[in-house]
C-alpha cells in the first residue's frame, strides 16, 4: 500500500482533532460500584431524585441493633449534589415516625431515627438540613438478616439547620421514597 502525499494534511487534521476533544467527566457511579448497592427513588420538592445512589452500613457502636442508610444525588456530569442520611434504623421490619432533630444524640436500639441532608453548591445552594417536627416517616418493609438486604419506604420534611448560602430554601420535602439496599460488611463488601 502506497502512502499518498495529498492525504498527509487530512491525516494530520484527523490526529489534531483528537487532541481537541473535551475531556468528559465520569458518569455518576454505577449502582453496583464498590460503595453503592441497590436502588432508590423518590421526589425532592416535587422533582424526581437525580441519579440517586444508596448504601447502608451497621451503625457504630450499635452494630447488632441498628444501621444507617446514605443516599446521594449526582448531576449528569457525575458531581455530587447532596447526600441525606437516615440513621439509627432498627434491624427489623417496623414503621417509625419519631425523628430526632438533634442528630448527634441518637442512642442504640431505640425507635427514634435521625436524619440529615447536606447540599453542595453544584445543586445551586449549600446548607445542611435536619428533620422538622412533622411529616417524617420510615417503614422498613423487610430486613433479611442473612443476606443483609433491606427494603423500605420513607418521607422526610427537612428544615434548614445551617444556612451556608443565601439561595438555600427554608425546607426540603422528600416524598414517595423507596429503596432496596444491603448492609456493607466490615471490609466494605456486601454479603
Amino acid at each position: 500500500m502506497q502512502f499518498s502525499v495529498r492525504a498527509l494534511p487530512f491525516v494530520c487534521l484527523f490526529i489534531l482533532s483528537g487532541c481537541l476533544v473535551k475531556q468528559v467527566k465520569p458518569r455518576p457511579p454505577s449502582a453496583y460500584s464498590a460503595q453503592y448497592w441497590g436502588n432508590v427513588s423518590g421526589m425532592r420538592n416535587g422533582r424526581a431524585l437525580q441519579n440517586p445512589r444508596i448504601w447502608a452500613t451497621s451503625r457504630t457502636p450499635c452494630n447488632d441493633h441498628a444501621f444507617d442508610v446514605f443516599i446521594t444525588e449526582f448531576n449528569d456530569q457525575g458531581d455530587e449534589l447532596l447526600t441525606f442520611t437516615l440513621a439509627n434504623i432498627p434491624k427489623r421490619a417496623c414503621t417509625l415516625s419519631r425523628f430526632k432533630t438533634d442528630y448527634a444524640n441518637l442512642f442504640c436500639a431505640t425507635d427514634t431515627v435521625g436524619s440529615t441532608l447536606t447540599a453542595k453548591m453544584s445543586v445551586g445552594f449549600s446548607s445542611t438540613y435536619k428533620p422538622g417536627r412533622w411529616g417524617n416517616g420510615l417503614t422498613i418493609v423487610s430486613y433479611d438478616s442473612l443476606k443483609g438486604e433491606i427494603k423500605g419506604r420513607f418521607r422526610l420534611s427537612l428544615v434548614v439547620d445551617s444556612r451556608l448560602s443565601g439561595h438555600s430554601p427554608d425546607s426540603i420535602r422528600i416524598e414517595q421514597g423507596e429503596f432496596v439496599t444491603k448492609l456493607r460488611g466490615a471490609g466494605g463488601t456486601y454479603r
